[in-house]
């Protein structure tokens, strides 16, 4: 019984580490491709 609740644990936080990482670098790509005009006077 331990034992599965422990694997169900490992398991749901690999889960969730995955989809947070996955997110980022989504979240990330989208603001890269996006590139906003830089106004000169904060150059």
């Amino acid at each position: 019984m331990i034992k599965n609740f422990k694997h169900m644990c490992l398991t749901s936080f690999a889960f969730i580490l995955t989809t947070v990482a996955s997110s980022v670098v989504s979240a990330n790509s989208i603001w890269i491709l996006y590139e906003p005009e830089v106004p000169e006077n904060l150059k």
